[in-house]
């Protein structure tokens, strides 16, 4: 089994003092966006796993613990051909559009991939992963976490028009999980499909922006069915359009409490 290990050069550079160089495979360019080259990711190869790992996960876990963006997005275990690991890794990063163009999708990043295990069927996270074994990456939450991949994966890789949404969600999944760790509020392992949900339906009311946030927010720790309430709803339906987060801003605690309290009725 070989060690490969994924970087973001854009995040910073990959620096290992003290333990053997790792040596770059190549950049991850799919062939639909060419014009990628020189500001992609790189595949490394560790072929001296038992020094270089050890170094890596600090790396990671002191870039972590700084807030600072990934530079170590992965580190990979794979018994297939180096090209062929390359080839699909790059592959991936081209990711279909409902309406036909190719989007980068940042599948590599341990701030994304964490959250393709719940919006990714098993079966399509296999095909995502190919050739890798064992997938590593660093999560905020949970540390350190290893996905095993399938033993046969499928080559036919495909989001549906849904989960295609959340994927495009996951940026303001991640800022809204940001704003409530700033709050000092316990992050709970579903708390970003929570959020998902919520976005998904201050999109329906046509909010963007600050507005989502503050909305998808407001659903998670208030109450799920919080638009139900009339108070809520006026702001929502309000012909005006006010911005949602500048109208509710001045809500007291007591204000949301009593929404809290009130919207149990909507269940």
């Amino acid at each position: 089994m070989i060690h490969y290990v994924v970087v973001e050069p854009l995040n910073g550079k990959l620096e290992l003092p003290d333990v053997p160089p790792v040596y770059a495979v190549g950049e991850l360019v799919p062939e639909e966006r060419a014009e990628l080259a020189g500001n992609a990711p790189v595949l490394y190869c560790a072929e001296h796993p038992n020094e270089q790992m050890p170094a890596l996960r600090e790396r990671a876990e002191h870039a972590c613990a700084s807030g600072a963006p990934p530079v170590i997005c992965a580190i990979l275990e794979c018994d297939k051909a180096t090209h062929r690991l390359h080839s699909h890794l790059s592959a991936r990063l081209a990711l279909p559009k409902p309406e036909g163009e190719a989007a980068i999708f940042r599948y590599y990043d341990p701030r994304v991939f964490a959250h393709l295990r719940w919006i990714l069927k098993r079966e399509q996270l296999g095909a995502l992963m190919g050739p890798v074994a064992r997938w590593t990456y660093l999560d905020r939450q949970a540390g350190w976490v290893t996905v095993e991949g399938a033993k046969v994966p499928s080559d036919d890789f495909a989001l549906t028009n849904a989960q295609y949404r959340q994927v495009v969600r996951i940026e303001v999944i991640e800022r809204a999980l940001e704003t409530l760790r700033g709050n000092g509020a316990a992050i709970k392992p579903d708390m970003p499909s929570l959020l998902d949900a919520q976005l998904a339906k201050g999109e329906t009311y046509g909010l963007v922006g600050a507005d989502l946030l503050a909305f998808a927010l407001h659903g998670t720790v208030v109450s799920p069915y919080f638009d139900r309430h009339p108070r809520v709803r006026a702001v929502l339906q309000e012909p005006e359009k006010h911005p949602y987060a500048e109208t509710v801003a001045s809500w007291t605690q007591p204000d949301w409490e009593a929404i809290a309290r009130e919207s149990i009725q909507y269940q």
